[in-house]
């Protein structure tokens, strides 16, 4: 319980705390998609798994803060449609940008794994949450 003279967390801080993720997050994604060769600044256990494994685990995660900032910070029904949308249009961003780095290409592949990494990630998130929060609440 809250103490009775605690205020109630601003909107202000709402923002700030889900949405620096996110942002932070496509910056990491803005960053490793500029270098010519990526494969130099990730861990060498992931050099033999797939690039598309890759690209679904990293918009699973992005997908995923993107749904936790809409789902609290907005009052918007549709918050799965939303963050999935979002995801795929920064993925079709990045894949429009990767065009002018050199060794470096677009692939519709690569955003075809970002949309579906984006919408499973999102999903198993949504339902984790609801199941623990459905647990919870049963105590």
């Amino acid at each position: 319980m809250d103490h009775p003279t605690s205020c109630p967390p601003s909107k202000g801080w709402f923002l700030i705390k889900y949405w620096t993720p996110v942002f932070l997050y496509c910056g990491i994604i803005g960053y490793l998609s500029s270098q010519s060769y990526p494969s130099q600044y990730l861990p060498s256990f992931l050099f033999g798994l797939s690039d598309k494994l890759l690209h679904g685990v990293e918009y699973g995660i992005l997908g995923i803060l993107l749904y936790r900032a809409f789902h609290q910070t907005t009052g918007t029904i549709g918050t799965i449609s939303l963050a999935v949308v979002c995801a795929v249009a920064f993925g079709i961003s990045d894949e429009m940008h990767q065009w002018f780095v050199p060794n470096r290409q677009a692939d519709i592949w690569d955003l075809f794994a970002d949309t579906l990494g984006a919408t499973l990630g999102i999903w198993a998130w949504v339902f984790i949450t609801k199941k623990y929060s459905v647990r919870q609440n049963s105590k």
